[in-house]
């Protein structure tokens, strides 16, 4: 299980119980909680466009791409993703092979170019996760990354 950035497990699991290293219905509880309290629901296009799924990924894909729902993780190229929020914090889970956002510039500079054109406030502090919960660190970890990758 991956977990990277400036935000430990530990840290992390204060606010969203469901990251803990053992946890029993992990992807149940990831599941229930962005779909219980979501603020924006996305897919991402290959070229980094953001495209708003509105309440479901499922009923809201992108016009001749209904093919994406049948490629998982990959989604024939696009990010799914659910940013979400209870109280104070957020987080976004992507739906995606778990090094996605960990080491691969392309994944990482789609995400970061879509995310910046969400019409809700993101905090640099938001996390990101996987629907598997690794833990990609926040925002402002990824973006260091890219800077980092970049820089390789």
């Amino acid at each position: 299980m991956i977990t990277v950035g400036s935000i430990s497990r530990e840290k992390a699991t204060e606010f969203f119980p469901f990251l803990q290293l053992k946890y029993r219905g992990r992807r149940k509880d990831i599941k229930e909680y962005t779909h219980t309290y979501p603020e924006f629901v996305f897919w991402i296009y290959p070229n980094g466009k953001l495209f708003n799924a509105k309440d479901a990924h499922k009923k809201n894909v992108p016009k001749g791409f209904d093919y994406i729902l049948k490629d998982e993780p990959n989604y024939g190229g696009f990010l799914r993703g659910r940013l979400a929020r209870q109280f104070r914090e957020q987080i976004i889970v992507i739906y995606c092979e778990s090094n996605a956002l960990n080491n691969n510039i392309e994944k990482i500079n789609q995400f970061l170019s879509g995310i910046k054109d969400i019409p809700v406030p993101v905090s640099v502090n938001t996390i990101v996760v996987s629907d598997n919960g690794d833990i990609y660190g926040t925002i402002s970890d990824i973006n260091k990354r890219q800077l980092a990758l970049q820089e390789t």
